[in-house]
Order: C-alpha cells, then sequence, then structure tokens
C-alpha cells in the first residue's frame, strides 16, 4: 500500500508537516525523537546479531534510564 501523495515526505524538513500542530510543540517532537533514536542506534550497535527482541527491549529500557 502506498501513501497518499501528500503525506510522503520528500526529505526530513517536511516529515509529518501535514499534522496541525503548534511549532514548539513539532519542535519538541523532533528533539525527543533524535533522541529515542539516538539510543536505539547505540543499542543496536551493542547488541549481538544473535539478540531477540527481549534483550533489545531490556538493553533499551536500561538506556533510557540513564
Amino acid at each position: 500500500m502506498s501513501k497518499p501523495a501528500d503525506q510522503s515526505p520528500s526529505n526530513e524538513s517536511e516529515m509529518a508537516d501535514y499534522l496541525d500542530m503548534p511549532a514548539d510543540r513539532r519542535a519538541a517532537a523532533k528533539a525527543h525523537v533524535k533522541v529515542v533514536t539516538a539510543t536505539v542506534r547505540k543499542v543496536a550497535l551493542q547488541l549481538p546479531l544473535s539478540a531477540d527482541v527481549d534483550d533489545f527491549r531490556r538493553i533499551l529500557t536500561a538506556e533510557a534510564g540513564k
């Protein structure tokens, strides 16, 4: 299934522009996504290839608490 043309972002700066939200909330959401993405990337790089979703969840939760 494809997304409607008006909701498919062509680059990062246009992501979720179709959502009606104040600029300060949009900025806070983008900052939150940046932190979560960095944490997930860090955890993914530390886990061995044989790790399962429970390992990922456990380490992600521990990292988020720091």
